[in-house]
C-alpha cells in the first residue's frame, strides 16, 4: 500500500469531522438557537474554537494534497512525513480547542505547527527531482 493513501483517507475524515464541528458551532451563532457557551463572538475563547474548525478543514485538505505526492519522496523520509502530518492534524484542533478551556495550552500550537513544518519540508528537500 502506498503510504499517500493513508493521508489522503485521512484528510477526507477530518474535512468531515470539521464539517460536523462546524455544524454544532452554527447552533449558537448568527443569533442561533442556542446562547453561546464560550463568550461573545470577540473573545479570546470563541476566537479559537473558530480557529480549530478552520484547522480541521484546512489540514484535511492538506493532508489529501500531501498524500498524493508523499511516494514521490525518497523512500527513508515517508513515513516520517505522513506520520507528522497526520499527527499536526489531530493536534492542532485538539489542542485549540482545550485552549477554549484552559487558555495556557494555546502556547502548545507550535508542536503541530512544527510538525507542518517538518512534514512540508521533507516534501521540499527530499522529492526526487525529474
Amino acid at each position: 500500500m502506498k503510504i499517500g493513501k493513508k493521508n489522503i483517507s485521512f484528510g477526507w475524515i477530518w474535512i468531515f469531522a470539521g464539517l460536523i464541528v462546524g455544524a454544532i458551532m452554527g447552533m449558537w451563532s448568527f443569533n442561533g438557537p442556542f446562547p453561546s457557551p464560550v463568550g461573545d463572538y470577540t473573545s479570546l475563547s470563541r476566537r479559537l474554537l473558530r480557529l480549530s474548525h478552520i484547522a480541521f478543514v484546512a489540514l484535511g485538505i492538506i493532508n489529501i494534497l500531501y498524500g498524493y505526492e508523499i511516494d514521490k519522496v525518497k523512500k527513508k523520509f515517508r513515513k516520517i512525513g505522513s506520520t507528522c502530518m497526520i499527527f499536526s492534524a489531530v493536534l492542532m484542533p485538539t489542542i485549540l480547542i482545550t485552549a477554549v478551556f484552559y487558555e495556557p495550552m494555546k502556547y502548545l500550537t507550535m508542536i503541530p505547527a512544527t510538525l507542518v513544518m517538518l512534514a512540508i519540508g521533507i516534501m521540499v528537500f527530499f522529492k526526487k527531482r525529474l
